[in-house]
């Protein structure tokens, strides 16, 4: 794999990597209509923010403009901190096809650029394979391609006929060098201690865990566990040692439980929970992701995006139970986080639609804002986003209307400013 990621970094920075590298540092004066610096916090009007070095120096109303400074006339628009992504997966290409390692690299570094475009600063991918997360990471972080932050898992941990088991072959085929702890497959304890450090050597930043089965997996259920208790436990011991955290899939009660006894961070997507482990989650700090537009997305377009009846027949299955779990943990108060689950490929979702689908079902605005900025940033472990105030970096967004009125505003991006710099094709991206 090595290899290719050489090459793969090489063919870029003869086709012109120095489009991307990040450019001398300078002065900006940004000018603000209105400035949603905390989405907590009342917004201020005719604001501004100095930046320098990718980060904001200065911000306030009434502020003076350097000497020097480059200025950015934003007062037309809503600013507000960029957005980050909770949970998604990488596109690679159509549904269930298998492209090489450095096709699928490819393909997901133009939808990372997507995401860019669109004020996303900041995803976690939970779940991806050959360590794709790790590789387009790093070479954002480099300024090698455009993109924002990721928070990689390297492969989700799961079980062979698990939801991360795609592989509906017949049993004479050999695929013992896949059902490994390198690519993330558990059978025991030992096999769990082993898998969570191997992301680990390779990249990974989060941990990822199956503790369900799932909707689009062809072998398994949602109602049914798959990681022991016992491997659950040994992963998150093992994270935390590393000081990462664990996400959990689970949408039964029994996984939810098994999850949060273990010491889980996160539960993704939740049907099932109810007010005990609602109450554990207040109690102990761990955040829901609900993943509210995945679900909303499948009963509605499954059948147009041609997807396995099987999946169709899960996801209005457990809907019911989806959204009035949601429901409950909000009257709760259990922490919010905002996850899109979506790849950010040719006419998927994105977190713009998960923060409208939270709105949708009983948020307010400012809530919603609040899940995927500074909810988001903890979770992810970025304390220098999901706000914008001196000494944080500089990545903004800015909407034209105001998403504390109107949330649907958040679709309307006029300007990305990233680590800092503009980003040249923010709002403007078009797939092929």
């Amino acid at each position: 794999m090595r290899s290719w990621l050489r090459i793969l970094a090489l063919g870029i920075a003869l086709a012109g990597v120095h489009a991307w590298a990040a450019p001398p540092s300078k002065t900006l004066y940004v000018k603000c209509g209105k400035l949603i610096y905390d989405t907590e916090r009342p917004p201020l009007e005719n604001a501004a923010l100095v930046v320098e070095n990718g980060k904001i120096v200065q911000m306030g109303q009434n502020l003076p403009v350097p000497a020097g400074a480059e200025q950015i006339d934003l007062s037309r628009y809503t600013v507000l901190p960029g957005l980050l992504d909770a949970h998604i997966h990488l596109w690679t290409g159509p549904w269930l096809s298998h492209p090489s390692t450095p096709l699928a690299a490819l393909r997901a570094s133009r939808a990372m650029a997507y995401a860019l475009s669109l004020g996303v600063v900041a995803v976690r991918v939970l779940g991806s394979n050959d360590f794709i997360d790790v590789a387009l990471g790093q070479a954002i972080a480099e300024g090698t391609i455009p993109g924002p932050h990721v928070i990689p898992a390297g492969h989700a941990l799961t079980i062979p006929g698990g939801h991360g088991d795609f592989f509906d072959l017949p049993a004479e085929l050999p695929l013992q060098t896949l059902y490994t702890p390198l690519h993330g497959f558990v059978n025991s304890p030992a096999d769990a201690e082993q898998a969570v450090h191997l992301q680990i050597k390779y990249g990974a930043r989060v941990i990822k865990v199956l503790a369900s089965g799932g909707v689009l997996s062809p072998l398994d259920s949602p109602t049914a566990e798959q990681l022991s208790p016992e491997e659950l436990r040994v992963i998150c011991q093992q994270a935390h040692m590393a000081n990462l955290k664990v996400a959990a899939h689970a949408e039964n009660l029994r996984s939810i439980r098994a999850a949060l006894e273990a010491g889980v961070d996160s539960i993704e997507h939740g049907p099932g929970l109810d007010e005990e482990a609602a109450r554990f989650m207040i109690a102990h700090h761990v955040y829901l992701d609900p993943t509210l537009f995945i679900v909303e997305n499948l009963l509605k377009n499954g059948e147009r995006l041609h997807l396995p009846a099987y999946a169709l027949r899960k996801a209005r299955e457990l809907s019911v139970l989806h959204f009035a779990s949601f429901a409950r943990a909000l009257r709760a108060g259990v922490p919010m986080a905002a996850g899109s689950d979506q790849m950010y490929g040719p006419g998927s979702g994105t977190v713009l639609d998960e923060v409208i689908a939270l709105v949708d079902h009983g948020m307010t605005p400012a809530q919603a804002l609040t899940a995927a900025t500074k909810h988001n940033a903890e979770l992810l472990g970025l304390p220098e986003l999901g706000t914008l105030a001196v000494g944080q970096e500089a990545s903004l967004v800015a909407v034209e209307g105001d998403p504390l009125q109107d949330i649907h505003a958040v679709k309307n991006t006029r300007f990305v400013l990233f680590r800092g710099q503009p980003v040249s094709f923010a709002g403007q991206f078009h797939w092929p």
